[in-house]
């Protein structure tokens, strides 16, 4: 019989707690002096079903049950227990080849134990600590200064808020947030900032500057247009812009004086066309920061899908930091290389290299520079042709400057104005009611200030500046110091703000929170108000982004002598679907079974080409239909999902095991053991084997047996997909004798159930859809409490899901199941 922990539920905080503290002896003792007496059905069935595997001669899976803390108020080992329950009810323990208990033998133990389990969890629930803080992400941070303050602030920037500590992808876990000094600092420095963009010292409107394809490229153009009245060409100017290389796309000197106060929102439009070659990419420009000699960090993507002839007004808006100098990066798979062709770059990129109008007018081209259309006119890059480029701001929304009216009093404010402003602006950065004595630090920097003889409106920054670097705007307090159980209303507008809004409740929030009618159908319509704003778009963002573990895709980058065909656009498209794929199922309410398989998704002109698929009609994303032998459907089929898994060489089997086991089950398997070696290349006279092979025969170490036997299976399914997601039939083995081997994506999972490749282990898992479903509630409950699950939160579950399956598991509906329940308003 095999126990290993594996699911996301740990202990409770304070049983950690008085476990760290030493207090926990019994823990420690049960092995030496014997477990505590427990109900009669439990230990016996233990001493007939269970000791003998996981006992003092034998240890599978490094449990020892009898050594399990029989402490249920303590609840050291609860998790351990839950574990038990589960695999008994479900037939996976005892194993096959040992002796069953009756159903009568199973039905007693269960239901003994589940009690002495509630037992512990109903004890433990009371001596919760008082109070709960959890600091706000950057994202909330980012979020929440704009709502309060309409104020665009990136914290993220280097220099700005330090970096978020991640548990499983999650980047809000109140227990990995810490607070030390360098964050204080920066907090520090961020309100100040936040501030001066609120209330700037000087208002100064808006600013527009535009440059034509003659300015950019050709310094005004004039020598060149003389050359075109030559030729007794009529067309334009234009900027040949080419993959590989970058140019500028933006100085801050075209504004004039430029300083950070300048920082802000700008609306950027271009009017620009593509080329491309036949049957190649369309032409995808990135405007950003330059990283390197041919790349930048874009700011602004998208795909030029406009022809030659009728060339388009694109229009963005993006929050730029300045002074800020951008550059132009035409993306693509095929590249005008710096290494082969330095020389034919130089003259194609010079000031005077060239001049360009239109691809049948290719007698200007310098003849010397690589060719870039063939006799036809057919591009044989990816080109863009710019005409001109527009940018203009910073741009301040009505919304947004009435967020800052009427915030600071006037400068001959009474004293008692002046706290009325002050109590009214806390009450809304620190998402509560405030008293006045409360704000009497801030008040007192506020006189002395004045005192010092600083202006009014300065004075009064400092007091704004203290309230929001203050614990109570930092992080969502809950709680106080008399223990209770449940969240008052004001507390759960925050709750509920930050999970679905990633920021602080509105006034119609906050004064349903302060009518005290945040429960029953009051709640439910606060809820459904919620999730048809605008701002549910942050809660699609972050929640998928984290839940998939997105920010793993590219963090290994793909060998470009393997992959070829991979490029950062492909990279960018790749992490954006199942962004998309999860916008698409929320907004329609589609059933969770869709993430498992599905007969479409979401894609891009780059991901379609890449996938084999028709290209979209428009740019961007759109839903785009699938056909069996597309081998696509679902999540655990995209470009993402199985790239985030590889080390840019080759595909892991084990690690897209553990990443399906912990995203889309709901457990996470134990840490390997210490000292395991590494999976060594094919010897170079050896027969080619396949990564399965190798691991066939690592599975030979009892040590590693057992968790590979759960594990495995999960990865194997998805053999037919190299390193990046492309599909194969035979896994490329760089070294050895003989051909690449054929993919074998067969399994058998640890119930019995076999497959034979991905579209049955597919099949077997929607056979399975209800615990995919409780995984996903517990993925969501875990972002919204801002904590790890623990067992004594296993009926919530249990009740939230059991809501869910009422209504055919679509994907809003859960959201709103567990925004509703009653695990949301429990402290």
């Amino acid at each position: 019989m095999v126990c290993n922990p594996m699911t996301r539920f740990v202990l409770s905080l304070p049983a950690i707690l008085v476990a760290s503290l030493g207090v926990a002896g019994a823990v420690h003792a049960a092995g030496a002096s014997g477990p505590a007496p427990t109900a009669g059905p439990v230990d016996a069935f233990l001493e007939k079903h269970c000791i003998s595997c996981h006992g003092p001669d034998k240890e599978k899976g490094d449990l020892r049950i009898d050594q399990l803390s029989r402490d249920f108020k303590l609840g050291a080992d609860s998790h351990h227990w839950a574990e038990v329950i589960e695999q008994v009810n479900s037939g996976g323990m005892p194993p096959k080849k040992e002796k069953k208990p009756t159903q009568e033998e199973i039905s007693a133990f269960v239901s003994s134990l589940d009690s002495l389990v509630k037992e512990g969890r109903s004890a433990r629930m009371a001596a919760r600590p008082p109070v709960a803080h959890y600091r706000l992400s950057r994202k909330e941070y980012q979020n929440t200064v704009y709502d309060l303050l309409g104020v665009r602030y990136d914290p993220s920037k280097p220099g700005e808020l330090n970096e978020d500590t991640l548990w499983h992808g999650f980047e809000r876990i109140g227990s990995e947030l810490s607070l030390s000094p360098s964050h204080v600092d920066r907090y520090y420095r961020a309100a100040e900032l936040v501030l001066d963009r609120a209330f700037p010292a000087t208002s100064g409107e808006a600013r527009k500057v535009r440059k034509t394809a003659a300015e950019l490229r050709y310094n005004g153009g004039k020598e060149q247009q003389a050359a075109l009245d030559r030729f007794g060409i009529k067309r334009p100017l234009r900027y040949l812009l080419f993959p590989g290389t970058v140019q500028n796309a933006l100085s801050p000197n075209w504004f004039g004086k430029t300083g950070p106060e300048h920082s802000g929102l700008y609306r950027m439009r271009l009017q620009a066309s593509g080329i491309r070659p036949v049957g190649g990419q369309p032409a995808h420009l990135s405007i950003g920061k330059v990283t390197g000699e041919e790349t930048v960090a874009g700011l602004i993507e998208f795909d030029i899908t406009a022809s030659e002839d009728a060339p388009k007004v694109y229009e963005f808006e993006v929050v730029l930091e300045m002074p800020a100098t951008l550059h132009f990066n035409v993306v693509a798979t095929d590249v005008v290389d710096r290494r082969s062709g330095a020389a034919f770059r130089n003259a194609l990129a010079s000031r005077g290299g060239y001049v360009f109008t239109h691809s049948s007018e290719t007698l200007l081209l310098n003849p010397n520079a690589p060719q870039m259309f063939d006799d036809k006119g057919n591009g044989l890059f990816s080109t863009v042709l710019l005409d001109w480029i527009e940018w203009e701001g910073p741009l301040v929304t009505d919304e947004e400057k009435a967020l800052r009216k009427g915030l600071v009093p006037p400068d001959d404010a009474t004293p008692e104005i002046v706290a009325e402003h002050l109590q009214r602006f806390a009450e809304r950065a620190w998402r509560r009611p405030v008293k006045i004595e409360e704000l009497e630090g801030y008040l007192k920097s506020y006189r002395t200030e004045r005192e010092a003889g600083e202006k009014p409106a300065d004075a009064y920054r400092v007091a704004m500046q203290g309230v929001l670097t203050s614990r109570n705007f930092l992080y969502l307090v809950e709680g106080e110091p008399v223990a209770r159980e449940r969240l008052t209303d004001v507390e759960i507008a925050s709750r509920l703000s930050y999970f679905l809004w990633s920021s602080m409740p509105d006034d119609a929030l906050f004064t349903a929170a302060k009518g005290g009618i945040l429960n029953g159908e009051g709640l439910k319509k606060e809820v459904d108000r919620i999730l048809a704003d605008s701002r549910i778009s942050r809660f699609i963002d972050d929640f998928s982004r984290q839940w998939l573990q997105l920010h793993r895709v590219g963090m290994f980058p793909p060998d470009q002598k393997l992959y070829a065909s991979y490029d950062r656009w492909l990279e960018t498209s790749m992490r954006a679907e199942p962004v998309e794929f999860f916008r698409e199922m929320f907004t329609k309410n589609l059933p969770m079974v869709s993430f498992l398989d599905s007969d479409w998704t979401m894609a891009n002109a780059r991901l379609s080409d890449f996938y084999g698929l028709p290209e979209p009609k428009s740019s961007g994303f759109q839903r785009v239909s699938l056909k069996p032998e597309d081998r696509r459907g679902g999540l655990l089929t995209m470009g993402a999902t199985l790239g985030l898994t590889s080390d840019g060489t080759r595909h892991r089997p084990v690690h897209r095991g553990v990443w399906l086991s912990e995203v889309i089950l709901g457990k996470t398997p134990p840490p390997p053991p210490a000292n395991v070696p590494a999976i060594e290349p094919n010897p170079p006279k050896s027969p080619k084997a396949t990564l399965r092979d190798k691991l066939e025969a690592h599975r030979d170490d009892a040590n590693c047996a057992a968790c590979h036997a759960k594990i495995d299976p999960l990865g194997l399914a998805w053999d037919n997909y190299d390193a990046i997601g492309q599909w194969r039939t035979r896994e490329n083995v760089a070294s050895g004798v003989g051909e690449d081997p054929l993919i074998d994506a067969s399994g058998e999972l640890p119930d019995g159930r076999a497959f034979k490749d991905g579209n049955e282990f597919k099949r077997l898992l929607i056979e399975d859809r209800d615990k995919f479903v409780r995984a996903f509630i517990e993925h969501l409950c875990t972002y919204g409490l801002r904590r790890v699950l623990t067992v004594d939160d296993e009926d919530d579950i249990s009740a939230i899901a059991a809501e869910a399956k009422s209504g055919n598991y679509g994907v809003k509906d859960i959201v709103r199941a567990v925004a509703v329940s009653d695990l949301m308003r429990k402290r």
